[in-house]
């Protein structure tokens, strides 16, 4: 992602992996980023993390945010995983594609 392509008032995504509890079970999760202010001149983002207070953003942060929302795929027991090239291509198949 650059610099250039974020505004103010437009909503970008970031992928989070989480534990499920207690666990060594894993997850991935899209978290919404609603974007309140761009700074150019110090490369600093302040934006509402997950509806969130507004915070600043530094560049390795704001850096792995994605402009369209990211397909998951259920992997059973609650699980999500990105979706690959092929499962977005056909949106079918024995497993449930979130979007």
């Amino acid at each position: 992602m650059k610099l250039s392509s974020l505004s103010a008032g437009q909503t970008v995504y970031e992928v989070v992996r989480r534990k499920m509890g207690n666990t060594s079970l894993s997850t991935v999760a899209v978290v919404p980023v609603r974007i309140e202010a761009v700074d150019e001149f110090t490369g600093f983002v302040r934006a509402r993390w997950n509806d969130g207070p507004a915070r600043s953003f530094q560049e390795r942060q704001w850096k792995k945010w994605r402009l369209k929302r990211p397909v998951l795929v259920d992997c059973g027991s609650g699980r999500q995983r990105l979706a690959t090239a092929a499962e977005k291509r056909s949106a079918g198949g024995s497993r449930r594609v979130w979007r």
